[in-house]
């Protein structure tokens, strides 16, 4: 059996710094920059993941119903728009303003392939749509991360989340898609050959 340190030698896993530490935005407050950094760093995972794709690859669907890495990529910031432009700001959906500034409902789009997107576009655009949720979200501070916004959801109830969770969950969010997006990155290239 191996040891965990032999797997650094082994090609089994990265080799890492021996120091990792996230450090806070200094573009926020203390705390709320320490969930910007652990979003950053995320986005910077994804972008890595997807830096190689071809436009080709970028709007795959491995299988009919499931939906392309770049509509994947997108969605991240459509969900980031939806929790700080929509949600954190208290503002209604404006559907018209957040299909032209955020890819608003990017998972539906049938016609994604024929965009031709490439992933510099996806991610760029991504990152886009988070500097424009970030100006909302510079105009929080650390006493706010308890806060409570109220927002209703699709099946017609009334949902409470504090600012906190909303960014946890936007973390937790793009990462499990980061997961995903490897794995049809995988699935892809190994269908090719």
């Amino acid at each position: 059996m191996a040891r965990y340190t032999d797997l650094f030698s082994c090609g089994k896993m990265p080799a890492m710094k021996r120091k990792s530490e996230i450090k806070s935005n200094p573009e926020f407050s203390e705390q709320i920059g320490f969930y910007v950094s652990g979003m950053a760093e995320v986005r910077e995972q994804l972008s890595n993941a997807v830096k190689d794709l071809s436009n080709e690859e970028i709007s795959a669907k491995f299988t009919p119903t499931s939906h392309s890495i770049g509509q994947l990529v997108l969605h991240n910031a459509e969900a980031e728009w939806w929790w700080l432009k929509c949600v954190a700001a208290e503002k209604d959906l404006d559907k018209e303003e957040a299909t032209r500034e955020a890819f608003w409902d990017i998972l539906l789009d049938e016609d994604f392939a024929s965009r031709n997107y490439s992933a510099e576009f996806c991610i760029n655009g991504a990152n886009e749509v988070r500097e424009k949720c970030f100006e909302v979200l510079k105009k929080f501070n650390d006493e706010d991360l308890e806060k409570l916004f109220s927002f209703s959801g699709q099946d017609g109830n009334t949902y409470e989340v504090s600012l906190r969770w909303i960014l946890h969950h936007l973390i937790d969010h793009e990462a499990q898609h980061k997961g995903q997006i490897l794995m049809l990155k995988r699935l892809i290239r190994e269908e090719k050959h």
